[in-house]
């Protein structure tokens, strides 16, 4: 009985060891990219984005001008096209840390869908812009997996889960984090929302803005969990003319009275 209880002690011991340089690595990451209150303290940002899937049926192309408060997580965007609203005039979506909203040509919509993918996008494309900088929010688990070598690159990986209370749904993430630059290089992810659990493959390339590094070139393919794309056919997202700090009203992220 005692040889039990030791080696259930010693694998509980490893395991918090693991997850404690698994979390070490994501610390080391997070101030390689720019530092986290660094990020928070710009305060606000505003972009273009563009989001095309691969062309064919079913096809989902997204262009906005996207608006962020980092305090209460307040999110904004203004399409010129939202191709997975089926609409053909001016959509604009809203979420101000409690709910989501989506207007058509300025009509407030009561469309159970259209609200739950405004919901869906305003959550997703804030965490996907800030989402290293979050990586050491509260309800994050960490893992370390064996390392791997890309491309003559070698990485640590650290699989990361999320809480039960923890956002929306709790998707899984494995980072590569470049042994050399302490940069994430590339990410598995899975959209549990929408019934992926299996993993697309995220790489990206950087630019620095207000000494942030900005993954705003990306592309993700379907892909297995030891990180080799299943096929070519990339989802394609690029977030342009990025502004930090600039001021803004926060009224834009309420819902409309009309």
């Amino acid at each position: 009985m005692k040889k039990i209880i030791l080696a259930l002690t010693l694998i509980a011991a490893t395991a918090l060891t693991t997850a404690q340089t698994a979390k070490e690595l994501v610390a080391q990451t997070v101030d390689a990219t720019g530092g986290k209150q660094n990020f928070y303290n710009l305060g606000t940002v505003e972009y273009d984005l563009e989001y095309r899937t691969p062309p064919g049926e079913g096809a989902i192309t997204l262009v906005a001008h996207e608006t962020y408060a980092f305090d209460g997580e307040l999110s904004h965007a203004s399409y010129t096209t939202h191709s997975l609203t089926g609409a053909n005039g001016k959509v604009v979506e809203g979420y101000n840390g409690k709910d989501a909203w989506v207007t058509f040509d300025g009509k407030v919509s009561t469309d159970e869908k259209a609200n739950g993918v405004a919901r869906f996008l305003r959550k997703t494309n804030y965490y996907w812009f800030s989402m290293f900088f979050k990586l050491l929010d509260e309800g994050v688990n960490y893992e370390k997996l064996l390392d791997q070598k890309v491309n003559d690159k070698d990485y640590n990986r650290v699989k990361i889960t999320f809480g039960d209370k923890v956002g929306d749904a709790q998707d899984t993430y494995v980072l590569y984090i470049n042994k050399e630059t302490k940069m994430i290089d590339q990410f598995l992810f899975t959209v549990v929302a929408f019934g992926l659990t299996e993993p697309n493959l995220m790489s990206f390339e950087y630019e620095t803005i207000n000494g942030i590094k900005v993954p705003s070139k990306r592309k993700y393919v379907a892909s297995d969990w030891d990180g080799k794309a299943k096929d070519d056919n990339f989802t394609i997202t690029n977030w342009t003319n990025i502004k930090f700090g600039k001021a803004i009203d926060k009224s834009i992220f309420d819902k409309p009275v009309k």
